[in-house]
């Protein structure tokens, strides 16, 4: 889930952001050595830092006690038609699930970063809008929503990407992408997976909250690290170029941190009527799908169909026990598309009740643990 910070752990909380200094090292590694995006920025802020609701408590259901506090990742920065400017996250970063009200003061860092201190002096944007989150029935398609800026509080330019185009990229199998999030820096992954259904826990507590989501990507780290974790939700995700261009929108993952889940950012922008603010001009054209497609062997159409037949079977693939989601990803054999079915835990009764195949599409279980919202 979000990052959460329980009262017991403030002081130790904000004595860790008083004695963090910045990096001086170029490298990534070195980069993000004391975690300076928890820490409250100089104005105008960096984006792909600590951020939240002003109201992101967590209090208890007996009593109504606080006992806690979350925080997320301000991503990006979005326009509208008018010019207006924006910080854009998720729904459940900047709405706390559907629950804020448009002028909610947005800080940065968020409550986390702060020892639940709700202090007005680090808002740097206003609450306007969100995309509805549907629990428990109906689809999702985007956890997301956005912050108007306040004058001189926002830098468009992400810590440790610097300035992204406002041109987006259409996510291919194979694409390098990266991004800079609020709990685990600045990290580089590859998309392994298109058309992900997933069954998305929101919930702070023992008893789930769960959303549906179609269509999502996944996302794997490189070198076996992790790409994302509780606390990155909000990030943008966007390619590994001079001048990256987004891709996709963090929000969700693995229980167990090897794959992270992100909505399109095509998707995003369509919903939310914005778009992207970018402050440098990429070089070449989009990625050469053709050449990323050929290189795991999955062109658009041969996804597109193996959608199709996973389509057809998600009854029969969802009633495997403890089945979270499935996806479209790259089989070990060339140019064979596979269906990855997602569970909670791998035992002998999910291996025999998962088929070999289906419409001759070889179908692949992954224990992951829940899908939790990040």
């Amino acid at each position: 889930m979000r990052f959460q910070a329980k009262l017991a752990g403030v002081v130790a909380c904000m004595l860790a952001m008083a004695v963090a200094g910045m990096p001086q090292s170029a490298s990534a590694a070195d980069e993000c050595t004391g975690n300076p995006q928890q820490l409250a920025q100089l104005r105008p802020t960096l984006l792909g830092t600590s951020g939240g609701n002003i109201r992101s408590l967590i209090k208890s259901k007996k009593n109504g006690k606080l006992i806690g506090c979350f925080s997320g990742t301000l991503g990006s920065m979005v326009e509208d038609a008018e010019s207006n400017q924006y910080i854009l996250s998720n729904n459940h970063v900047l709405a706390d699930q559907n629950q804020a009200k448009p002028g909610q003061l947005i800080l940065q860092p968020g409550l986390a970063d702060l020892g639940c201190f709700q202090s007005p002096n680090d808002a740097v944007a206003t609450f306007s809008r969100a995309v509805k989150l549907k629990f428990g029935g109906g689809k999702n398609t985007v956890d997301a929503a956005i912050a108007q800026v306040e004058p001189g509080q926002v830098d468009p330019e992400i810590m440790f990407i610097g300035p992204i185009s406002s041109t987006v990229a259409t996510p291919v199998p194979g694409l390098p992408v990266q991004k800079m999030g609020r709990t685990s820096c600045l990290t580089t992954g590859v998309i392994q997976g298109f058309f992900g259904h997933l069954k998305v826990n929101y919930s702070d507590t023992r008893k789930p909250k769960l959303a549906s989501f179609e269509n999502q990507i996944v996302i794997v780290g490189i070198g076996g690290k992790q790409f994302g974790g509780p606390g990155d939700s909000g990030s943008l995700i966007v390619t590994r170029d001079p001048c990256p261009l987004p891709v996709a929108l963090l929000f969700a993952g693995s229980a167990d941190g090897s794959l992270t889940f992100a909505n399109p950012i095509s998707e995003v922008l369509s919903k939310l009527n914005v778009s992207m603010v970018g402050t440098c001009i990429a070089s070449s054209e989009a990625p050469d799908a053709d050449a990323l497609a050929a290189s795991v062997g999955m062109s658009a159409e041969v996804v597109a169909t193996t959608k199709a037949i996973r389509d057809r079977h998600e009854d029969q693939l969802m009633s495997i026990p403890g089945a979270v989601g499935s996806a479209i990803g790259a089989s070990d054999q060339p140019g064979q598309p596979e269906i990855v079915v997602y569970v909670k835990k791998m035992t002998p009764q999910v291996q025999a009740a998962t088929p070999k195949d289906v419409e001759g599409t070889p179908v692949k279980i992954i224990g992951t643990g829940e899908i939790v919202a990040y």
